[in-house]
């Protein structure tokens, strides 16, 4: 009776909202909390079991208006009733008679049976505030459980993590499983291979070094005497250069002096012209006075004036003889003449003005040509400039993205939380109906009809709830994937408008780079082919170096993985079981969702039933006695199945906690192993620079020591024949190059023309078959345009195909680096090994002494050790036999490959010749396609032209088979010539096991000499043994001095070694930077040479022209009137020549550049050097650091073992655990049976919501696809459409550039049919004057001296005439071709303007946006923070009245509570004081008498005391009383409370006494509930605006940053106008030294880029010099290109 009062009084002892409570406490107590609850969620299910058979039961009763079965049952149930009331009818007439005098006790009995109903309303009230008080817990347990809940999933999701996280490792672990036993197996084929190779390396190596030292010294030699001969050559070629200059100087002189005396005899001429006229004057008057006197004489006169006139005057004197009137005819003919000397007057004006205004032109064109180029590179440089800043917000926009992206995810986050709640809420509500469930069952018994009404109103609620969350969360789920396609619409209009700027920037470098010069490409293939092969061979030579000290380590790598192996195992085996245990809970967790949907739908059927079975209840009390019984018995069975549950919830408890413990040491080992690791690294990253500089050294001081000896040798050898040896091995190497250089040029040929050829096949296999044969013109134009796309599209996958070659390259470097690590870990092992080894010999040192005095009983085996004595003499003798035989099999074996080696290189002589003829056909073939598809091009294909093409194909398909054979043939001979050195490197190492195994048993037959002679004295002095055994022990002493001594010269000779190898890495360093140099001199004698023999073949060029030239002046001194067509010819030889002079002075400016390259390898060099320096500094404090590192190291290996140990450990208690589980499992089955009949009617049920449940999810994973799906639609329709956008713009373009190049060809077209009609118009007037000349040569042949001069005259003028159309024609065609080029530069000048002009427009409108939607997130803030405070004053100022109230009330009641006190005492006095008069009393009274008192008191006591209940009277608590967590239950109490309900639930659940006013503490109980879950919902409406307010301040932040930015770029806009500024600024920044004086230039970067703090920060960090290794590792040669002008 005690149970109840006891739960009743435990809430006071933990007040307060419930969820404050549960945040603050820790994961442990969390988790007992939820296993409490588990626990109390079980016994209610139990409950309900129970219950639900008692529904069972009383549907068996008869019920009316019921379904058939109930019906039946409640028939046969009446019927019974009826018989028994029958039969008590009988009884009660029988006893009527009988119990006439019991009436009066039945009457004392009905007046009991009244009290009874009293007590059972009063009962049946209390029980109904019991209900409404457990409904307030329940609520407050609702939201408890749900936040033990959401913890206890994430736990869950952590582990699943986990497990998922062992998974994938395990799998990668099977995966580099997998890839060590290929790897093993690779390195076991290869081994052998390579110690063969290793071997025959070495002695190449020795062989090489002697030749190299020898080279190196006869280089130098040969370099100094090639320098010397090459500056005179030079010299001598720059005076026949000045000597060729000044005789064409000279010629120069001699052409102008004969064009003087050709104007002077012109002005000679016209002097004697004018004497004519006068003469002519003077004879006429002469002649008007003498005419008929003196005709004759005039006649005379006139032909001697006449001889020395032109051609007209000739003409002049033929019509004068003819002519009569002579007067006239004179007259006449001195007009003529003065006409012509006006008109040849005028035309020489005319001359001399045009060739002014020529002279003018020629120079405007050039100022205009510069002017433009001058344009040209100022809009190329703004181009760049703005593909620079585009490049920046393109990056800019990339972290757009990114910020986007974690945007996206905090969203997802944010909604699976939302999802986690509602199924939290969920789950609650599912609970407060089994509550519920429970409650009703409980007020069953009452037959209270309005708590069924409220039970119904309540589900309707929770119907409503659950249906407004779910379209809460159907909104959240509209929400995200609205922000999904808003991300990937903006994605992709990123991305393509990343595309178009890189198409842009490709299309400008793309016509940058045509205008670079193609000598400068060979010269970049030429250095970066030599480069890669050095690079190659270096490269190559390390990674054997490095399998070679792998392959040691193989075996070790093996155990470590399956020791891994086996740990997996177990670790897994622990994960499976867990995995098992889960789901088993799940299986729980699922069978009780069941159970409660049964019981929902039970409890409507039970209220149906409830209505009928309450109007029989009023005549059936004697059932409810029977019922009550029943309660009573199930109760006892509850309590002992939660006895039985609080066991396993105690052994889970215990499992958890353990859980928790290996968990944490996980953790710790994780943690412990990732700084390992870390260490290993490091260590293991130093360790291989420090071996590779160790190796390099030693091998140049090897090299310099050969150099040495070389040296001496050579002093005293013969010079003569080293040189002879040295040219030799220079032509072998220089053969050997050339070889190489051959077979890879034609392998790239080969590859080039078969992609080629299959390329061109099936774009016009396409065509033909798809265009008719009308279209051939196009067909050839597309198949090249697709040709041309198709090598694009190649050339990207290259790209791809090379990045991802890059990334496996990465991927392998990065198990390379683990497996060292792992080897490095595997050697300390073996030092701890090596040290036990130590320690064991120690130890056999002391059994030695022992052993020495068995030394008695091996006297006896003396005569057995001679015998084995001889047999190893005759095995010896064999051996050796043995070893001469293989040394001569050896011998003949190495002539055999001498004679090979011969072979090979004959043929490799036979093949060069062929390869050359082969390289020289390929490139007719080249020159003969490139000139077919330039007539391609230019002019429509004809049947012959493509017949042409394919007899092309055919010869290059035979060429290539032709090219198939030989290499196939190279690869045999290279075959047999690996099969060769296999076979000669195997015998070797016979010959080197054999001698070993010499070597071996020579030492076994000392050892056994000696020891016998040992032995033989001993049985000779057996006496004097006591003295050798001390003479032994003397030795022994001696011995371990001797092997003290040895150790310590052992480390004297490390310290040696060490220094050694410092020396030997000094001097590597040394000779490779002497062999690069080396190098260069050789590159750099052989670009002299080169250039020489151009120069040379340019001299003798020129040397032929001249005397060709010669030859012709001769002719034309001898001819003296040669004709026009050799002139012409002499004077476009003199322009070949002059732009010969050109090419010529163009080459010597390539010279001088390629000087200017070569000081800069100088500054190079010396930069290396100081590195070199630098870095041996550096190697000695590495050096000290790898001492402290091992012997953190040993630390850590002794963490190690520990770790170990404490693994094993955690093993043992997993297997603990694991029995601890099968117990519970069979706890479980057990009960499992028990609910197995209970479940059989619920399985249908579950079936069909299991099924509508798949289907609804199916139905919406297709939703979510179809959306998917039209997402990816829509961004490839957008992508689509602007790629259709940006062909039609490039197809635009290609238009507009052709119709330019259309219009252009027709106007030269014009043009060129305009000269053709003047020129044979000219041509034909020239034919007429030249056959008059002819006739006037015949007719008179005096003329012929005066004439000549005229004609030459002439002749020349028209030269220079022609010379100067000539110039005006190209002059024309360059500016048509510069404003061809102007106009494509504005176009995409325009539209690269309009999209900036788009852009900015976009940003603003973003910006404003951005900008809105920022003011109305800080007005909603400002109004939620206005609203929670005033929510906190509200309930600040309700707490603060409800305090004062309550303690009002409290007040009130401890006085009431003394008033009564001090009654009951009065009222005790007065009982005392009469029991005290009635034992004073004498006992004469009757006892009659003595029971009146007894009945007096009883009454008094009755009416005085007031009447408590013991079911609702609470036991008040003592001071000092602890409150326990867990209560037991009565057999009459129908619910137990939980720790949550006794913390939440009111504080007296009892009935107040008589006296005391019942309504006021009520009221407050009330108002305390009220109170406390307005601060529940108060409390999660502030974390939620929290929340809000936490995700808005990011928002804000973003936003703030990308204004920031964006302001930037408007600055850096307007800064940015002085563009050469900012160029001097940053080269100054580039070249000065890290500093004060790059620091000072950081301030006007920042104000002319508009840096970020971020920017500002590395930069400051590069001024100030952290960044010098990467500056010093890089030196000059990042900065040569740039200035070279490669790029």
């Amino acid at each position: 009776m005690e149970d109840p009062v006891q739960d009743g009084v435990a809430s006071p002892a933990t007040p307060g909202p419930g969820k404050s409570k549960l945040e603050t406490l820790p994961k442990e107590d969390l988790i007992k909390f939820a296993k409490k609850q588990m626990m109390l969620i079980q016994k209610a299910k139990s409950r309900c079991t129970e219950l639900e058979k008692e529904i069972e039961e009383l549907k068996s009763k008869p019920v009316a208006g019921g379904t058939d079965d109930i019906t039946k049952a409640l028939t046969e149930r009446l019927d019974a009733i009826l018989l028994e009331k029958a039969e008590t009818e009988q009884q009660c007439l029988s006893l009527k008679k009988e119990n006439i005098k019991v009436k009066q006790e039945v009457e004392d009995s009905v007046t009991k049976m009244e009290d009874m109903q009293k007590e059972f309303e009063q009962s049946h009230r209390n029980y109904v505030k019991e209900i409404e008080n457990l409904k307030n817990e329940l609520m407050s347990v609702h939201s408890k459980h749900s936040e033990d809940k959401a913890s206890l999933q994430k736990e869950l999701e952590e582990a699943m993590n986990k497990q998922f996280e062992l998974s994938e490792q395990l799998k990668f672990q099977s995966g580099s499983e997998g890839d060590l036993k290929r790897l093993q197996e690779e390195i076991q084929k290869i081994r052998p291979a390579f110690e063969e190779e290793i071997l025959y390396l070495q002695k190449q190596l020795e062989a090489t070094t002697d030749e190299k030292e020898q080279t190196i010294s006869h280089l130098q030699k040969v370099i100094e005497a090639n320098s010397q001969h090459y500056q005179k050559d030079i010299n001598s070629l720059q005076e026949e250069l000045s000597q060729l200059k000044a005789t064409h100087q000279e010629e120069v002189k001699e052409l102008m002096c004969q064009i003087e005396a050709s104007a002077k005899e012109h002005e000679a001429e016209i002097n004697k012209l004018n004497q004519i006229k006068e003469n002519l004057v003077k004879q006429c008057e002469a002649s008007e006075k003498n005419i008929q006197e003196k005709y004759e004489r005039e006649l005379e006169n006139l032909r001697k004036a006449t001889s020395n006139a032109n051609q007209d005057s000739q003409m002049c004197s033929v019509l004068l003889q003819e002519n009569t009137s002579l007067e006239q005819v004179v007259s006449e003919k001195v007009k003529h003449l003065e006409d012509a000397l006006k008109e040849l007057e005028s035309q020489h004006s005319i001359l001399k003005d045009e060739v002014t205004y020529m002279n003018n032109l020629k120079l405007k064109l050039e100022m205009d040509a510069q002017h433009i180029k001058d344009e040209f590179f100022h809009e190329r440089e703004d181009l760049e400039f703005k593909i620079n800043e585009l490049l920046l917000g393109k990056e800019e926009q990339s972290c757009i993205i990114e910020k986007l992206k974690s945007e996206l995810e905090d969203l997802n986050k944010q909604f699976c939380c939302t999802v986690e709640q509602h199924n939290k809420e969920v789950q609650s509500l599912k609970e407060q109906h089994q509550k519920e469930i429970s409650e009703l069952n409980e007020t069953f018994l009452s037959g209270s009809e309005k708590e069924k009404l409220t039970l119904m109103f309540e589900i309707q609620g929770l119907k409503e709830q659950c249906e407004n969350l779910q379209q809460e969360k159907q909104e959240a789920i509209l929400n995200y994937e609205s922000l999904r396609e808003i991300m990937e619409i903006l994605q992709t209009e990123l991305g393509e408008s990343a595309g178009k700027i890189s198409q842009e920037f490709e299309s400008m470098k793309q016509q940058q780079a045509s205008d670079v010069h193609e000598l400068q490409q060979k010269l970049r293939t030429a250095f970066t082919e030599k480069d890669a092969l050095l690079e190659t061979v270096n490269h190559l030579q390390r990674e054997n170096e490095k399998l070679l000290s792998q392959q040691e380590l193989v075996p070790e790598f093996e155990n470590t993985i399956k020791n891994l192996q086996e740990k997996n195992e177990v670790h897994l085996l622990s994960l499976s079981q867990r995995d098992m245990m889960l789901q088993e809970l799940e299986t729980k967790i699922s069978s009780l969702t069941e159970e409660k949907n049964d019981f929902i739908n039970k409890l409507k059927n039970s209220h149906e039933e409830m209505d009928n079975l309450h109007k029989k209840s009023e005549g059936e009390e004697r059932l409810i006695i029977e019922l009550k019984e029943k309660v009573e018995q199930t109760a006892q069975y509850n309590s002992e199945l939660e006895q039985k549950v609080n066991e396993l919830t105690e052994g889970l408890e215990e499992t958890l906690k353990e859980k928790d413990q290996s968990d944490q040491k996980l953790e710790k080992l994780t943690v412990q192993m990732k700084t390992l690791s870390e260490d290993k690294e490091a260590l293991s990253s130093e360790v291989k620079s420090l071996y590779e500089e160790n190796n390099r050294l030693s091998s140049e001081k090897n090299q310099l020591s050969k150099d040495l000896e070389v040296f001496l040798s050579q002093k005293e050898g013969d010079v003569i024949l080293k040189e002879h040896i040295t040219e030799l091995e220079k032509k072998l190497q220089l053969a050997v190059e050339k070889q190489d250089n051959l077979n890879k040029l034609f392998e790239n040929e080969q590859v080039q023309k078969l992609f080629v050829k299959t390329q061109l096949y099936g774009f016009l296999k396409q065509m033909r078959s798809e265009v008719s044969e009308e279209t051939e013109e196009q067909d050839v134009v597309n198949v090249l345009h697709a040709v041309g796309e198709s090598l694009a599209k190649i050339n990207e996958e290259k790209h791809n195909l090379v990045s991802q070659y890059d990334k496996r390259v990465f991927e392998l470097e990065k198990e390379i680096k683990c497996l060292q690590e792992e080897s490095v870990v595997h050697s300390e092992e073996l030092k701890s090994l090596l040290r036990d080894h130590e320690q064991e010999k120690v130890l056999l040192r002391k059994e030695l002494e022992e052993i020495q005095s068995e030394k008695e009983a091996l006297q006896f085996d003396l005569l057995e050790m001679k015998n084995a004595n001889e047999k190893t003499r005759l095995e010896n003798q064999n051996l050796l036999i043995q070893v001469e035989e293989v040394s001569q099999t050896l011998y003949s074996k190495n002539e055999i490959r001498n004679e090979k080696e011969k072979c090979f290189k004959k043929e490799d002589e036979n093949l060069k010749p062929l390869l050359e003829q082969k390289e020289s056909e390929l490139q007719d073939l080249r020159a003969e396609l490139r000139s077919l598809k330039d007539s391609i091009g230019k002019s429509p294909v004809k049947s012959d032209q493509l017949s042409s093409v394919k007899e092309l194909e055919e010869k290059i398909g035979n060429l290539e088979k032709e090219c198939k054979e030989k290499e196939e043939k190279i690869n045999k001979i290279k075959l047999v010539a690996v099969k060769a050195k296999k076979e000669l490197d195997s015998s070797r190492k016979e010959v080197q096991t054999v001698r070993e195994e010499l070597e071996s048993v020579r030492s076994e037959k000392d050892q056994l000499s000696a020891s016998m002679r040992e032995l033989i004295q001993g049985a000779e002095s057996y006496k004097n043994l006591l003295l050798e055994y001390d003479k032994q022990s003397e030795q022994l002493d001696v011995e371990k001095e001797r092997a003290n001594s040895f150790e310590h010269h052992i480390e004297d000779l490390t310290r040696q070694l060490r220094n050694s190898t410092f020396q030997c890495e000094k001097l590597n360093s040394d000779n490779e930077d002497l062999l690069a140099r080396i190098e260069t001199l050789q590159s750099n004698a052989k670009l002299l040479e080169v250039q020489i023999l151009d120069i040379q073949k340019a001299k003798a060029v020129v040397d032929k022209e001249l005397e060709a030239e010669k030859l012709q002046k001769e002719q034309k001194i001898k001819e003296h009137a040669g004709t026009v067509n050799e002139l012409e010819e002499l004077q476009v030889q003199l322009q070949k020549e002059k732009k010969q002079l050109q090419k010529t002075m163009q080459e010597l400016e390539l010279v001088k550049k390629d000087a200017q390259q070569t000081t800069l390898m100088n500054m190079e060099i010396a930069d290396y050097e100081r590195l070199v320096k630098e870095l041996n500094q550096k190697l000695t404090s590495k050096n000290s650091k790898i001492e402290d590192l091992e012997q953190e190291i040993k630390i850590q290996k002794q963490k190690q073992e520990t770790l170990q140990e404490e693994i094993t450990s955690l093993q043992s208690s997993v297997q603990q655990y694991e029995e601890k589980n099968t117990k519970i499992k069979q706890l479980l089955v057990k009960t499992k049976k028990e609910l197995a009949d209970s479940k059989q009617a619920e399985t249908d049920h579950l079936i069909l919501q299991a099924s509508l449940k798949g289907e609804l999810e199916a139905s919406q994973q297709q939703v979510e696809l179809y959306k998917i799906q039209l997402a990816e639609l829509t961004s490839e329709k957008h992508k689509i459409h602007e790629h259709l956008k940006t062909s039609v713009e490039q197809h635009q373009r290609t238009v507009s550039a052709y119709q330019q190049r259309v219009t252009a060809l027709q106007e030269e077209s014009r043009a060129a049919k305009a000269e053709q009609a003047t020129i044979t118009s000219e041509f034909e007037s020239y034919k007429v004057r030249v056959h008059n000349v002819l006739k006037q040569q015949k007719n008179k042949s005096v003329s012929q001296a005066e004439t000549e001069g005229a004609k030459q005259e002439r002749e020349h003028l028209e030269m220079l005439i022609d010379q100067l159309k000539i110039k005006l024609q190209d002059s024309q065609n360059n500016l048509q071709i510069n404003v061809c080029e102007l106009q494509t530069l504005q176009s995409e000048h325009d539209t690269l303007l309009e999209r900036h002009n788009k852009m900015l427009q976009e940003t603003v409108s973003k910006e404003a946006e951005l900008r809105e939607k920022l003011c109305s997130i800080q007005s909603e803030n400002m109004m939620v923070k206005s609203e929670h405070a005033q929510t906190v004053s509200q309930l600040t100022s309700q707490n603060e009245v409800l305090r004062n109230s309550f303690r009002d009330q409290v007040r009130h009641l401890q006085e009431e509570h003394r008033k009564t006190v001090e009654t009951l005492q009065q009222q005790l006095s007065k009982v005392e004081a009469q029991l005290f008069q009635l034992k004073n009393e004498p006992p004469t009274r009757s006892p009659a008498s003595s029971h009146q008192p007894l009945k007096n008191l009883r009454e008094r006591r009755n009416t005085d005391l007031p009447l408590f209940d013991m079911h609702t009277v609470a036991r008040e608590e003592g001071e000092g009383m602890e409150t326990t967590d867990t209560e037991s239950v009565s057999s009459t109490s129908t619910h137990t409370q939980s720790l949550e309900q006794l913390l939440n639930s009111p504080e007296t659940k009892l009935e107040p006494p008589l006296w005391h006013a019942e309504f006021t503490k009520e009221e407050l109980v009330q108002k305390l509930s009220s109170t406390t879950k307005s601060a529940d919902h108060l409390n999660s409406l502030l974390r939620e605006t929290e929340a809000t307010n936490a995700i808005l301040m990011e928002q804000i932040k973003l936003l703030k940053s990308e204004i920031r930015r964006l302001e930037r770029n408007q600055e850096r806009e307007k800064s940015v106008a002085n563009l050469e500024y900012l160029k001097n600024v940053l080269l100054q920044f580039i070249f000065l030294k890290p500093g004060s004086e790059r620091e000072r230039l950081l301030p006007v970067i920042d104000t002319m880029l508009q840096l970020s703090p971020e920017e500002k920060g590395k930069l400051a960090a590069i001024a100030q010099g952290e960044e010098e290794n990467a500056s010093r590792s890089s030196g000059w040669a990042s900065y040569l290109h740039s200035w070279s002008g490669l790029r």
